[in-house]
């Protein structure tokens, strides 16, 4: 792209972005967001000669994916002739189960799924995915290229290992967006009544102390009112997963927000990596953001000491809070029913304070162990194809495919307009921001990573029930962190103290 067109994108992101931030998923053309691709779709898989069946793990997270795998499944079976089993699984059995398979090479798994923060720990059992292209593409390499043109290259990144080689292909994106109340902030009496407390006005929080205020002002009990109308339960600014399950990619969130990072990574003048460190001031921005994260716990429900995601939505769906800072775009198709439960409310979204909500994609990959590589290629690349992915999306499903979020029917035509439109817009316009700083981020450089992740739910699960202070977690997570990396990581580890 040359360097003035360059400067014109940036500006159409910008100029989307302050809409989205407003709650206002602005009608300009969806024409920035295109690339003319090939459509890769099943009649394309060529005659496969291995027909050996195949068993494939998957993420089973939503009803309407579980509903259409099947078909998906029938359909390659019936294209291929090869029979096809899966098995479903949650997050938490993940990377335990596949983990263990992995290493002991048992072959259970011609398929396995994939949460990308194991990208570079699993990277020596995975099939580098442009070598089995050269083996099985009647194009060889050239073949799969045409296809992840169209994929996000952000996603693309998060499934390479340090070294560049892609491990996967996804098919599953859960950026987060901050999900809000639209009708609450546009309501004039609520308006008055912020700027007469806070002196500023009411707007979708941008900033930390907005977050902080607002999910303050929006706290009530019930008998208070809400737009003028008497409450009959007890309403909160914020619903947070706060449990141990995935606090750690909200702070996540607000830690690579605030411009730091868990361990920052050094590259050499040829930009490879050479070490990671922990600075000072990456220890100060974690400090700042558990902080700030325990801060906003007064203005949620208990229950998000226990919950997580599922129980974010239901209180946001049943009118009990007014906004989700840091949630999977994922769960958007939920979030729209507020719409029905609640009368008059109107859902919006935005990004995430500091624009750099958590990037993650669950990837299919094929397992060194596979004894039918070939027929776990052909199903990788259809389940991420266009095909494939352009009736998840029309479903319900966050995109992965940046050729499919731009199309401009989803933004013109009505009948898109809501259910996909809203959606691909700020989809696009999050994962653009992540686009610049993915590759620096200790989740895909680090082969020490699923450890550390898994460590870090319980750490800072610490800090959100008060076991630690802030500070006190921040050493835990560092000593931590440090020892997992010099035991299971490549890369050497330091503190700067």
């Amino acid at each position: 792209m040359k360097r003035s067109n360059r400067f014109a994108h940036v500006l159409s992101v910008f100029a989307i972005g302050c809409l989205l931030s407003l709650g206002a998923i602005g009608t300009a053309t969806a024409d920035w967001l295109e690339v003319p691709t090939e459509k890769f779709k099943l009649a394309d898989i060529p005659e496969i000669k291995n027909k050996r069946p195949i068993h494939i793990a998957l993420f089973g997270g939503t009803k309407q994916f579980d509903i259409e795998i099947p078909k998906f499944i029938k359909k390659f079976e019936d294209k291929t002739g090869i029979k096809v089993t899966h098995e479903k699984m949650i997050m938490t059995s993940i990377y335990p189960k596949m983990n263990v398979e992995l290493m002991s090479g048992s072959g259970a798994y011609d398929l396995i799924v994939m949460e990308t923060s194991t990208t570079c720990e699993w990277a020596p059992y995975l099939w580098d995915v442009r070598e089995l292209a050269a083996k099985f593409e009647p194009d060889g390499v050239a073949g799969l290229e045409r296809d992840l043109a169209g994929h996000d290259p952000a996603l693309l990144r998060t499934t390479q290992d340090r070294d560049g080689k892609l491990r996967g292909i996804p098919y599953w994106n859960y950026e987060q967006v901050l999900y809000h109340r639209l009708d609450c902030f546009e309501d004039p009496i609520e308006k008055a009544n912020f700027k007469k407390k806070y002196g500023y006005d009411l707007r979708v929080p941008v900033t930390r102390k907005q977050l902080y205020d607002t999910a303050e002002f929006f706290t009530r009990k019930a008998g208070e009112k809400l737009k003028g109308e008497v409450l009959k339960k007890d309403l909160y600014g914020v619903a947070l997963m706060a449990g141990r399950f995935e606090i750690n990619d909200e702070i996540s969130s607000m830690i690579w927000g605030a411009g730091g990072h868990w361990a920052t990574i050094v590259r050499d003048e040829n930009g490879k990596a050479i070490e990671f460190v922990i600075t000072k001031r990456d220890k100060r921005i974690q400090k700042e953001a558990i902080e700030h994260y325990v801060s906003l716990l007064k203005f949620a429900s208990p229950g998000c000491l226990t919950g997580f995601w599922d129980f974010c939505c239901a209180q946001f769906v049943e009118g009990l809070a007014i906004m989700m800072p840091n949630l999977y775009l994922v769960v958007e198709d939920w979030t729209w029913q507020v719409e029905k439960k609640v009368p008059g409310a109107k859902k919006g979204m935005a990004l995430c304070v500091g624009r750099q909500g958590y990037i993650g994609d669950f990837a299919e990959c094929v397992a060194k162990a596979s004894k039918n590589p070939e027929a776990s290629y052909w199903f990788m690349k259809y389940l991420g194809g266009y095909e494939a992915q352009k009736q998840l999306m029309e479903g319900g499903f966050p995109g992965v495919r940046r050729d499919i979020m731009g199309n401009p029917m989803y933004q013109n035509d009505p009948k898109w307009k809501k259910p996909i439109g809203d959606r691909a817009y700020i989809n696009s316009l999050a994962l653009q921001v992540q686009n610049n700083y993915v590759g620096d981020y200790i989740h895909f450089n680090s082969s020490a990573m699923g450890k550390i992740y898994e460590m870090q739910i319980i750490e800072l699960h610490n800090a959100a029930i008060k076991k630690y202070t802030p500070e006190e977690c921040v050493k835990v997570i560092t000593k931590k962190t440090m020892k997992l990396q010099k035991k299971f990581g490549q890369l050497p580890i330091r503190e700067e103290k």
